[in-house]
């Protein structure tokens, strides 16, 4: 063995040694804390008993047309606090005082923080991205950028209030800490995990126990001005809109939905997938091609060799208290579905006077039979232990899938999906009759050149227990990707 291949293989166990103690670090400032992530456990007939008490206030007997008369108080000395707000620091005082006097507070003021106060994490986001992209992938630097400027853009187009130009302050520029010292940036992708776990799932973790606990049978008024300003609106129309049973729970699931994205993030290691974006985006082109490459396209085995370089044989590599947070990210993806599937099956088929309502469901009935056919098959998946089966609506094709298995035992690292081999064949041919009868031999590129033609089966198998060859892998992701006839993909 030479002595570069010694030296290499020494650089290797030191960086995959940094990398270990890095995800140490992890655990340690952003640890699993059931105590705080731990959501209140809910009495579904009591939720079930509001819920239909809610539907039948919805009715047309008992419906009623909405005004300003309607509105608490202290909802309207709110609406007028915000659109006096004119710099990040009065949403930031303003976010502060809604939290802390938040049982104090109306239905109506209690509905309102659920849903505004998770954006308090997100104050100087743009800015605190900043160092995490800067230098490190023009590409993705460049995309974070122009959605900034979009926001930016829409803000002034849309929004043209001084409370709206102050909210987006409030996102985007730096600030000073409790402490007086000015706020880090991101520098690394752990930076965002951490943030995740200890600013932003708390916040979002709260509203949902809060909406829990709400009671909204009698529903609450939205005023749309809170968003658009004073001046908005003059004439009344579309300006209210109603709130209620329904409305809670599809923002209960979308609550629990988020819980278990930032869960499933915090339980792997997102370590260099900036350079690795980098790499990528460079058989793209988009941070350009080098001087000797030549436009051969991007395939399947490309990509796949730049994820395994041992740069990133970290990176998608479960945390080492990876299982405790994709056991919770399971959990909350099952309440979710249980909070959509319940809002959603006892809801009137037969409403009336929607638009009065935030959410209006008169849409999807025309689909009603369509949408609780996936609702089956989601909750019949979702909630099962077991391996279950999936028939494709375009195909009849059937796959078996465990999918509780992805999250009570999940992959110690996500490369182990990616293909193993790939079509090598730079060339294909077909043979054709010429109009003197003769044949000729057609050469032209292979456009399959580089797609994956074979994987590591047993890692499917685990999850996919019908899974035994390479084509079957194809089968599967047809069959997921078609259920009932639809585009449903499970997620």
């Amino acid at each position: 063995m030479s002595i570069r291949i010694l030296t290499l293989a020494f650089v290797l166990f030191q960086t995959t040694a940094l990398l270990a103690a890095t995800n140490k670090e992890v655990v340690k400032h952003a640890p699993f804390e059931p105590s705080k992530f731990s959501v209140t456990s809910w009495n579904e007939e009591e939720a079930a008993v509001q819920m239909k008490s809610s539907e039948k206030k919805r009715k047309p007997a008992n419906s009623s047309m909405i005004d300003e008369s309607m509105m608490s108080k202290e909802l309207k000395a709110i609406e007028a606090r915000v659109h006096a707000t004119k710099s990040s620091e009065g949403w930031d005082v303003l976010l502060t005082e809604l939290d802390k006097n938040y049982e104090s507070y109306p239905t109506d003021v209690k509905f309102y923080i659920t849903q505004i106060m998770p954006t308090k994490a997100f104050r100087g986001f743009f800015f605190r991205l900043k160092p995490l992209f800067d230098g490190k992938s023009n590409f993705v630097h460049s995309q974070i950028l122009t959605t900034a400027k979009k926001l930016s853009t829409r803000a002034q187009v849309f929004l043209p209030y001084d409370h709206a130009e102050a909210g987006f302050e409030f996102i985007s520029s730096p600030y000073v800490e409790a402490d007086g010292s000015m706020v880090k940036g991101f520098t690394t992708e752990t930076d965002v995990q951490e943030w995740i776990v200890k600013e932003l799932l708390p916040l979002i973790n709260i509203s949902a126990q809060r909406l829990e606990k709400l009671n909204l049978v009698d529903p609450i008024v939205w005023d749309e001005k809170m968003a658009f300003g004073s001046q908005s609106f003059a004439d009344g129309i579309n300006r209210f809109k109603m709130v209620g049973e329904f409305e809670k729970n599809v923002s209960i699931s979308g609550y629990y939905s988020a819980l278990a994205g930032m869960a499933t993030i915090r339980a792997y290691s997102i370590q260099n997938t900036v350079a690795l974006y980098k790499d990528i985006g460079f058989l793209y082109g988009l941070d350009g091609f080098g001087l000797f490459n030549k436009i051969d396209g991007v395939s399947a085995d490309k990509i796949s060799k730049v994820i395994k370089k041992p740069a990133f044989a970290n990176t998608g590599t479960l945390m080492p208290d990876g299982a405790k947070w994709m056991e919770y990210a399971y959990h909350m993806t099952q309440k979710s579905l249980k909070r959509l599937s319940m809002a959603w099956e006892l809801s009137s088929n037969e409403r009336k006077d929607e638009n009065l309502y935030v959410f209006n469901t008169g849409f999807i009935n025309v689909n009603r039979d369509e949408v609780e056919q996936n609702l089956q098959i989601l909750n019949r998946v979702v909630m099962s232990k077991n391996t279950e089966t999936l028939r494709s609506g375009v195909t009849g094709e059937v796959v078996q899938i465990n999918y509780s298995k992805l999250f009570m035992t999940p992959p110690a690292d996500m490369k182990v999906f990616l293909p193993t081999t790939f079509d090598k064949k730079p060339n294909a041919s077909r043979e054709v009759t010429l109009a003197n009868g003769t044949k000729k031999t057609l050469t032209y590129r292979n456009f399959a050149e580089g797609s994956a033609t074979g994987w590591d089966l047993k890692q499917f198998e685990a999850y996919f227990p019908s899974v035994k060859s390479n084509d079957d892998v194809y089968r599967t992701v047809r069959v997921i990707n078609s259920v009932q006839g639809n585009w449903l993909t499970l997620r």
